[in-house]
């Protein structure tokens, strides 16, 4: 069947399948961007999750070993108290740990930061060529 018989003009089919190659085109590219984010954060929490995990079997045993020594090296009668004020001072640790924690928590990025941002951009360059008027293209001038 020919273009001109369905009543369908073919500039208008060619235009229709541009914009949709143009918006697989874009989903392509963002869902890509969002992988490469994904991975990227994977990695860095697969990496982090190690590091703090060494650091706290190694400072856990590091410190155990130093408050034992301590322990062991005052008197019997103080035993007690150099144990309480140990406690003491582990606690007021964790709880600055704690608020640091929920500090960096807080401060992070956004998820997919720059995926959200690019497909933003995108939509509001859509927008601003869905509001300019189609030129003409037959004069040559684009």
């Amino acid at each position: 069947m020919d273009p001109a018989d369905s009543g369908t003009p073919p500039r208008l089919l060619a235009s229709l399948r541009q914009l949709a190659l143009t918006a697989l085109a874009m989903a392509h590219t963002r869902l890509a961007l969002a992988g490469l984010e994904l991975e990227e954060e994977l990695q860095r929490l697969i990496g982090l999750l190690l590091s703090l995990l060494g650091l706290l079997v190694f400072g856990l045993m590091g410190v155990l070993m130093l408050s034992f020594t301590v322990v062991l090296a005052v008197d019997a009668s103080q035993r007690v108290a150099v144990m309480a004020g140990f406690a003491v001072a582990y606690l007021g640790l964790a709880g600055g740990l704690v608020w640091r924690v929920r500090r960096m928590l807080a401060e992070r990025p956004p998820f997919l930061q720059a995926t959200l941002a690019e497909m933003a951009r995108d939509r509001e360059a859509l927008q601003a060529a869905s509001a300019t008027p189609l030129t003409d293209t037959k004069d040559g001038h684009g």
